[in-house]
């Protein structure tokens, strides 16, 4: 009976549970995400005269990138969507401004800014002005770039947020963790 009550000892039994539990397997807490990304607009480019092309680039988690049209340095106005799908439930979404090269000879176009954003599934925020760090050539004061930003959360997560925990076995430190309840 002492075996019962030490912290030593576990209940936990593989064999039962793959017996009462047939239908359980990883693939069925697989999450897939949309996320919506829509570049609107960038302030802060009177350093670079107004008739040069500017563009965005979108990525989530090192995956796909997506490209904006191009605009002119004195309106950089855009409307463009980029959708996303990932299964990662905080991913981190990477969007740089570039100014075209005007050379013939030029293979890289010049990069003005970038920002890094770590999502989550309840995110949502639309006419978002978000402050851009500048890269070492770029003159401006300021560079803010104008975004929307939106997750989509599949029909089986039904809450998700951030919780101060600590496990028994794995986990034995209180840490601040991402917790998802998955129906």
């Amino acid at each position: 009976s002492s075996g019962l009550y030490s912290s030593n000892k576990s209940l936990y039994n593989d064999t039962n549970l793959e017996d009462t539990e047939p239908g359980l397997s990883k693939l069925a807490f697989v999450l897939n995400f949309n996320v919506n990304i829509t570049c609107k607009e960038v302030r802060g480019l009177k350093s670079i005269p107004t008739n040069r092309i500017v563009y965005c680039t979108m990525e989530v988690e090192s995956g796909e990138k997506y490209r904006t049209e191009h605009a002119e340095a004195g309106k950089p106005v855009w409307e463009s969507l980029a959708e996303f799908p990932t299964n990662q439930i905080l991913p981190i979404i990477k969007v740089k401004l570039f100014m075209e090269n005007p050379g013939i000879l030029s293979l890289d176009d010049n990069k003005l800014g970038k920002l890094s954003l770590q999502i989550d599934p309840t995110f949502n925020k639309t006419n978002w002005w978000v402050d851009m760090i500048k890269t070492k050539n770029t003159s401006t004061d300021e560079l803010k770039v104008k975004l929307d930003v939106r997750m989509e959360k599949p029909q089986n997560l039904k809450m998700c947020g951030w919780c101060y925990a600590r496990g028994k076995n794995v986990w034995k430190t209180w840490k601040r963790r991402y917790y998802a309840l998955v129906q």
